[in-house]
């Protein structure tokens, strides 16, 4: 029989949202707990900038200068086409603004809401998924499992859904997820570069074809460390996911997925 716990607010989904939260909740002296079903942080650099005002939520917290410390300031963007610099957007914000723009990886924004929060005793649940609750007018009952097969029930009060495009609080409400996915496939590399670039700026460069249209894009997001960036570039047809299930036809067994390289 699953063994029953309580807490006052169940967190899942251990990302920026999540962990923000719990980390919200700590400091603010109530008791929660937050789980997530993937037994460890993923490695790869994911959402990258940070915006002016969410720095300003971390300064709230305690936690700007950490952020910054390992963060690299964004300053612009620099634009190409067919080879060409068209132009360079400089971002730049009123003084009275006290962020800039940055860029740090998720994998190290998690990192450093993980230990903060670990300041207030909290840590998160790993491999742990949520597989179904109920609410009543007292709260609500949630059923966990583990990749282990352990199983448990925890009450709480609120249970939070900071778990993803493929949300499990949300379709255990019925809720829809609006909105869909783009039709292009990208392709995605964290990687290190040797160019004279400044630092600092993004770039974005297109190719354009003989009929005015853009047949080919790459974008470049600055990463700490030296040389650095988050690249995203189209995926040619020959790669095409899409395309390799459409060729395969209703019973070739694709998944439709896109596959980046991380």
């Amino acid at each position: 029989m699953a063994r029953s716990e309580s807490t006052d607010v169940l967190v899942v989904g251990a990302g920026p949202v999540g962990l923000t939260l719990a980390a919200e909740l700590r400091r603010a002296g109530v008791a929660c707990r937050i789980v997530d079903r993937l037994p460890a942080r993923l490695p790869y650099a994911k959402a990258v900038g940070v915006q002016p005002r969410t720095l300003e939520l971390f300064e709230r917290m305690g936690l700007v200068r950490e952020v910054l410390d390992a963060a690299v300031p964004m300053r612009g963007q620099l634009t190409y086409e067919n080879g060409a610099e068209q132009g360079r957007v400089e971002l730049v914000l009123p003084p009275e603004v006290p962020y800039g723009f940055a860029a740090l990886p998720q994998c190290d924004t998690e990192r450093l809401l993980e230990e903060f929060l670990g300041r207030y005793g909290t840590g998160i649940e790993r491999s742990t998924a949520l597989v179904g609750f109920a609410q009543d007018p007292a709260g609500v009952t949630s059923r966990l499992t583990t990749t282990s097969g352990d199983g448990m029930e925890v009450r709480s009060r609120f249970l939070v859904g900071c778990d993803g495009a493929h949300s499990a609080v949300r379709k255990g409400l019925g809720l829809s997820f609006e909105g869909g996915a783009f039709p292009e496939e990208y392709m995605l590399a964290d990687v290190e570069v040797g160019w004279d670039l400044p630092p600092g700026y993004g770039v974005r460069s297109m190719h354009r074809g003989e009929d005015g249209a853009i047949d080919d894009l790459l974008v470049c997001i600055p990463l700490p460390g030296n040389g650095r960036y988050r690249m995203s570039m189209l995926v040619p047809p020959e790669l095409s996911a899409a395309r390799q299930a459409e060729a395969a036809g209703p019973a070739g067994g694709g998944d439709g997925v896109t596959h980046g390289l991380e």
